[in-house]
Formats: structure tokens, C-alpha cells, sequence
């Protein structure tokens, strides 16, 4: 998905496996019909990390700089949180944990939250209800596990799992930061023209103000780190300053718990990070040579971006 970053317009909205509509009766899978970046809700993974430092550093209890230590993994009762990388890295910014992508900074920052205002920041940038596309069978997405009593269920949405999204609902809540903390509602229709000759012209509409333009900036700084040192290096593009966040997320099984064999891998972000002109989104799922987004999702980022650049003719910024 790709967003243009002032407006809420989409530009460009894809998926694979696609079909071919003059021969709709040849697909074989009828899931196929569905429009996967606004019907498909999964379980997002660490891109979801972005917003809970982002709430944090809305609410003043932490800041880019703020440090934690990190012991490699948190307890919760009988469950045991890890890093994905199964380090511990001991004293950590907050900058550093959107660079290493660790669950246990995303947890403190969680912590730092009084009450339900986790809970009320993802609703606020637009998670757990749908976002008013003109196009059918658009999923809400879930954030019921986040009413539940247990603290386990808040420590894992935390850095992305339990809850779930749609890549469009993703692209949407990474614009607030590139659109100075403002949600705005998707635009796929750029005017209806009727019989009798008028033309309605579909405006940019401003949802809500989800962070102030203060704290919009110190994230989109600290995504801008998390391409120039962390693990989206591979998302970059050569004379852009880019800000993005990978997620690879565990898939879960029907039976309870998680996939041990596949993941989905997502990176989210925008360009030029100074100045957007473009929010993307790219979902990969079951990646079969490549476990982790940097890999995966961060490359076709940087190839879409680069291409969006360059057809609109975007001045580099570095």
C-alpha cells in the first residue's frame, strides 16, 4: 500500500495472488477475491512497536534518549518474553530499541503508561475499527485481547502479537507520524461524476489529531535510526533520508500457539523522512529463504520507494 503522505490519497493498493477478471472462473481458490491489504488482518509484529514508544514519548514518561536495561527476556507468570534475537543487551535508549527491535523496551514503554492509555493510543491511530475505504469486505482488525484482565496480553501487544491489523490500517497509523500527528481517512476516489453532468470532488479529511507535530518528529527521527543503523538498512535509498520499522511476525496456529516454521515479515515507513511525500507498506507472508522483514519486506520497500521518487520526480534530500 502506498499512501500519499499529506493527503490520506492511495496511490497504489496491491496483492498477489491476484486474478485475472476476465476469466474470474479459472481461480481456484475462491480467497482470491478478496482485497488482502484491507480484508487480511494479522497478527503485525514489531512494526506495532513504533506506536507504543510513540504514546510513551506523547505522554512525557519517556523520551528517545530515556534508558532501560535490558536482561534479555521479562517473566509473566508461567510465559518468559524474549528478545527475537535472545540477547541481552543491557543498558538501551529508547532509540535503540526501534534499532534492535527489542521486546523488552517495547514492554517498559508500555509500562511507563498509566491505565488504559495504551490501549486508548491504538485506538486513536485508527486500530480495532475500519477505516471508512470506499471499497468492500474492509476487516476492523482486533484489539479485544487488550480488554482482557491478564497484564500478559498488554506486554505482548506491546511489540505486535495478540492484536491484529490491516496493511492499510498500518500505512494509515505510520502517516500520522509522517503527517505531523494527524489521522487522516483514505481516499481511493478522486471525484464521482454523475449523469447529469456535476462532479463531486473528494477532499482530504482530517480524522483526529493523535500526537502533537513535537512528538510526530522525535519518532520520525527515531525510524530515520532505525534505517541509518538498525535493522531496516536494506529499506534505504540512496540520497533519501528514510523512516521505517521492519516487523516479523509469528503466525498462529489454529490449534494455539505459533507457526514454528513461518513468519510474515512487514516494513513500514515513509520518504522523504524530513518532509513525506509517501507512506508505505509492504506484507510478505511465508517468506521461503528469509526468516526476518530486514530481509524480505525492507528490499521491495526500497525498490517501491525508489521508483515512487523518481516518477514524481522527488529532489534527494541528502
Amino acid at each position: 500500500v502506498v499512501l500519499e503522505s499529506k493527503t490520506g490519497r492511495v496511490l497504489a493498493l496491491c496483492s498477489a495472488p491476484d486474478f485475472e477478471p476476465a476469466n474470474y472462473r479459472e481461480v481456484a481458490e475462491v480467497g482470491v477475491f478478496n482485497n488482502q491489504a484491507i480484508y487480511n488482518a494479522y497478527e503485525p509484529g514489531s512494526v506495532i512497536k513504533t506506536m507504543t514508544l510513540a504514546a510513551a514519548i506523547e505522554d512525557t514518561v519517556i523520551t528517545p534518549s530515556s534508558t532501560y536495561t535490558d536482561s534479555g527476556e521479562i517473566k509473566v507468570g508461567p510465559f518468559t518474553i524474549r528478545n527475537s534475537d535472545g540477547k541481552a543487551h543491557k543498558q538501551q535508549t529508547m532509540t535503540q530499541v526501534l534499532e534492535k527491535s527489542l521486546n523488552t523496551g517495547a514492554v517498559f514503554a508500555m509500562e511507563q503508561l498509566e491505565g488504559d492509555r495504551f490501549r486508548e493510543f491504538l485506538k486513536s491511530f485508527g486500530f480495532g475499527a475500519v477505516r471508512g475505504i470506499e471499497l468492500d469486505t474492509e476487516s476492523s482488525g482486533t484489539l479485544d485481547a487488550l480488554y482482557k484482565p491478564g497484564y500478559i496480553y498488554r506486554a505482548t501487544a506491546s511489540f505486535g502479537q495478540g492484536i491484529t491489523a490491516t496493511v492499510l490500517q498500518l500505512a494509515l497509523a505510520y502517516n500520522v507520524i509522517a503527517n505531523n500527528g494527524v489521522l487522516m481517512k483514505p481516499i481511493i476516489v478522486d471525484e464521482i461524476r454523475r449523469a447529469d453532468g456535476s462532479v463531486e470532488t473528494i477532499l482530504p479529511t482530517i480524522v483526529r489529531r493523535v500526537l502533537s507535530e513535537h512528538s510526530a518528529a522525535l519518532v520520525s527521527g527515531m525510524l530515520v535510526s532505525v534505517v541509518e543503523r538498525g535493522h531496516g538498512k536494506q529499506a534505504g535509498v540512496q540520497g533519501y533520508y528514510v523512516a521505517g520499522k521492519t516487523g516479523t511476525a509469528q503466525i498462529p496456529l489454529a490449534s494455539g500457539g505459533y507457526d514454528p516454521e513461518a513468519t510474515i515479515g512487514t516494513f513500514a515507513g515513509f520518504v522523504p523522512a524530513a518532509n513525506p511525500r509517501f507512506t508505505l507498506v509492504v506484507r510478505i507472508d511465508r517468506p521461503k529463504d528469509k526468516k526476518f522483514a530486514e530481509a524480505t519486506a525492507a528490499p521491495v520497500f526500497s525498490e517501491v520507494a525508489k521508483f515512487m521518487l523518481n516518477y514524481y520526480k522527488v529532489p534527494p534530500t541528502r
